[in-house]
């Protein structure tokens, strides 16, 4: 033991050394804590919570589809507009002026249909995919 320990708890005017030594402690140690948040609310924030990361899945899921039917719009509207194109240039269209008139009406078809179809696209990413990605 050290000596100058055993010298202050053996002198007379302290009655005991350690409430002097050691500050008093301000809980107890066996006592519960007390909960700052009760448990029900506890539980509703976890199942908001929840529902909010369920939420953001979804939202991902939803842009990256919207981008996928967007990407197939155009390229759909993209392979009309070439197969016009293609029938418009064959040597079939130079012989019937009947075939060439109807080919030519797909062709111009064609051609409205991609320039409404790049517009809905337009659209589609200024009103959905952008806002989505926020």
């Amino acid at each position: 033991m050290d000596a100058g320990f055993c010298c202050i708890a053996s002198c007379s005017q302290f009655s005991s050394p350690l409430p002097s030594l050691f500050p008093r402690i301000p809980f107890k140690i066996g006592q519960p804590k007390k909960q700052i948040v009760p448990k029900t609310v506890e539980r509703d924030f976890e199942r908001e919570y929840g529902k909010l990361q369920q939420l953001e899945e979804q939202t991902k899921k939803l842009q990256k589809d919207m981008k996928k039917s967007t990407d197939a719009d155009l390229a759909m509207s993209k392979s009309a507009v070439k197969i016009s194109s293609d029938l418009l240039s064959n040597p079939l269209c130079e012989q019937d002026a009947a075939f060439l008139e109807m080919v030519t009406a797909f062709d111009t078809a064609m051609r409205r249909m991609d320039s409404f179809n790049q517009e809905k696209v337009n659209q589609i990413q200024k009103t959905v995919i952008e806002p989505l990605k926020k």
